[in-house]
């Protein structure tokens, strides 16, 4: 370490602090949130005290960039960059902050150690360099992310919705019973939220059927079965019937209805709602990446979480690429915090004509309802129930 002379020039520096404050990094609580990543006593050593966030960001780059890493490993210019890159968010000054993180990843041993031993490394090895961010930005997540996943699925469950045709339940040849597979969530205490086109349980596809009469949607939803923790076919899950007077609140063009349970095997809590609904214009770039916890096919429980982008964003809904399949109607669509941004709805011909993944054009994309538009309607519609969806979120 002796010939150690930090990671980046002065010009390096500057385009970096330059790049923060133009995406709006130099303030207060953004200073606080790029080192919120870093060890506690690490970040506690940081100079600037005092000075304006434009001064201090310029201190603690300096003061960052001088740190080659810390004794458990971490590099907190590294850790700060991949930060800014996440706050920065489709903003044009992330360039500057992926194209520096790639350089501090790429720093040379012989600028580290101050040279090395090239005897045995043979001629096959002089290519190899310090790690790569293959996509060019980071692609990993922090392992709460699991636990994050695992906790929001004890509240998701399978459902499975019998048909009723003039008031009697239909059952198929053999006494069968006409089933509808979907997936349900917790949205308050004991009130499960699912697609209105679930409990409706008539067919979309390839001839659209008569919606159900008032009476067979009611008694469709009291004779909902809940599977809860289906998670192997080989384990068994415990059920429940919904029960009668079970639904309290339903609309057909947001496609949802919402159940009160009346004998759940034991509490699970609500799953928490976003407050504000992501917002994602057709020509911006992917980035924002949604999570869906699903039976599809009346599957055990899955999660889609690869390729899952959003595509578009805005008060009408929300679209993704995260992979879905019949059963899934219903599902909670998750950000990367596992809050509910959507319920999950169906699919629908892309919006973009130019998305291509994994070598394959895009030709449709999934679709939810966002939370804040199903909470605004709840507010407006059903104001006790909009409450007390509050309340369980506290």
């Amino acid at each position: 370490m002796a010939n150690w002379q930090g990671y980046l020039q002065d010009d390096e520096l500057d385009a970096v602090r330059t790049a923060a404050i133009n995406a709006g990094l130099a303030s207060d609580g953004m200073l606080a949130a790029l080192t919120s990543g870093m060890s506690p006593l690490f970040a506690a050593t940081l100079q600037g005290s005092g000075l304006p966030p434009a001064a201090r960001l310029l201190v603690q780059l300096n003061q960052l960039n001088d740190v080659h890493n810390l004794r458990n490993g971490d590099v907190p210019l590294a850790q700060w960059l991949e930060a800014a890159i996440a706050l920065a968010g489709d903003r044009p000054e992330v360039e500057t902050f992926e194209d520096t993180l790639e350089l501090v990843q790429l720093t040379p041993p012989e600028a580290i150690d101050g040279g090395v031993n090239t005897e045995d490394t043979g001629a096959a090895n002089l290519d190899i360099r310090p790690e790569a961010m293959v996509a060019g930005s980071d692609q990993t997540v922090d392992i709460s992310f699991l636990e994050g996943a695992i906790r929001n699925s004890r509240s998701v469950v399978k459902v499975l919705v019998q048909r009723h045709e003039d008031g009697e339940a239909i059952f198929l040849s053999g006494d069968e019973p006409w089933l509808i597979n979907g997936t349900g969530w917790f949205i308050g205490p004991n009130l499960l939220v699912t697609n209105h086109h679930v409990i409706n349980a008539r067919r979309s596809f390839p001839v659209q059927e008569p919606d159900a009469s008032d009476l067979d949607f009611r008694m469709q939803a009291e004779s909902l079965t809940v599977l809860y923790d289906y998670l192997r076919r080989d384990q068994p899950s415990a059920q429940t019937v919904a029960g009668q007077g079970a639904l309290v609140a339903s609309d057909k063009a947001l496609d949802f209805a919402i159940l009160r349970l009346a004998n759940p095997p034991e509490a699970r809590p609500p799953l928490p709602l976003r407050k504000r609904i992501i917002k994602k214009k057709v020509e911006q770039a992917l980035g924002t990446r949604v999570n869906v916890l699903q039976h599809p096919n009346g599957d055990p429980m899955r999660l889609g979480f690869r390729d899952n982008f959003v595509v578009v964003g805005n008060d009408a809904g929300l679209s993704y690429l995260t992979d879905t399949s019949f059963g899934s109607s219903g599902s909670p669509v998750c950000d990367d915090r596992w809050f509910v941004a959507a319920l999950h709805s169906g699919s629908r011909n892309v919006s973009s004509q130019d998305l291509v993944i994994r070598g394959k054009k895009v030709r449709r994309e999934n679709h939810g309802i966002p939370i804040p538009t199903l909470m605004k309607h709840l507010e407006a519609n059903h104001p006790d129930l909009h409450a007390e969806i509050l309340a369980g979120q506290s």
